[in-house]
């Protein structure tokens, strides 16, 4: 499964917020598409804070199952826009008004019921669980059998791994800690050597690195005073564009990555 990597100065040249919050619906929607586990926001230099904490807000409202957005995030100025963005419709976001026995579905704790948590699954139903888990808490939940009011269903907290793809996490981190975790990287840019020319390493955990609208990868490398951690490559040679936008490049390498893994 592959992660993606984009710098905290993506939206920078975005001319307002509305095309700031386009933007990261194309990259959401990329993100999706094609099944990444994880979308990092690297930093470095100064770190442009308000457009970071923008990206991971809106990318996290994103992901969220539509039904549990309300629950989830309260009154926000930086999503006052989010009209804008597409849905992502993954199977997490795709559910029946009445959950089915054995459904896997993620729920909020809404409230208590004793020694219960009441979890709230979308369309006005609940799912009961044993132990009172703090109000706000997100679970994944697994439908048992009714219980006995028609919005109330036995559950059990499901504690494998998520039963169809369930979206992408957002996490930041600084340019030194970008491939901690990651058994390898790939690095994009229109300086590196041509993809016809080389084959991009693939292994377990894939990070995919992406350079930003002002700075290619090298060059944010070489004034951070780092060693790139793997060597460039151009995915469009010849492009037929002075530049390609990040979101662009998002699609176009995973694209790539997809066909070559086939």
């Amino acid at each position: 499964m592959f992660s993606i990597a984009i710098p905290h100065d993506f939206l920078s040249e975005a001319p307002d917020e509305a095309s700031k919050i386009r933007k990261l619906g194309y990259l959401a929607r990329a993100a999706a598409i094609f099944l990444t586990e994880t979308v990092v926001i690297y930093h470095y230099g100064t770190p442009l804070r308000e457009e970071i904490d923008l990206t991971k807000t809106v990318l996290e409202y994103l992901v969220t199952p539509p039904y549990l957005r309300k629950k989830v995030f309260k009154l926000d100025r930086r999503l006052r826009l989010a009209g804008l963005l597409p849905p992502l419709k993954i199977p997490s976001h795709i559910v029946p008004p009445e959950p089915a026995i054995g459904e896997v579905r993620e729920g909020v704790v809404e409230r208590w019921d004793g020694y219960y948590s009441l979890v709230y699954i979308g369309a006005g139903k609940y799912a009961k669980v044993p132990k009172p888990y703090p109000v706000g808490t997100r679970l994944m939940v697994k439908i048992e059998a009714p219980a006995g009011r028609p919005d109330t269903y036995r559950a059990s907290v499901y504690r494998g791994p998520p039963p169809n793809y369930w979206g992408f996490r957002v996490e930041v981190r600084p340019l030194e800690e970008l491939t901690k975790g990651f058994d390898s990287v790939i690095l994009t840019g229109k300086e590196g050597r041509s993809i016809c020319e080389v084959k991009p390493k693939v292994g377990k955990r894939t990070l995919v690195v992406f350079g930003g609208p002002r700075k290619g990868l090298y060059e944010i490398y070489r004034e951070a005073g780092l060693e790139p951690p793997g060597e460039l490559i151009n995915f469009v040679p010849n492009q037929g564009v002075e530049s390609i936008r990040t979101e662009e490049a998002v699609f176009i390498v995973l694209s790539v990555l997809r066909y070559l893994r086939c």
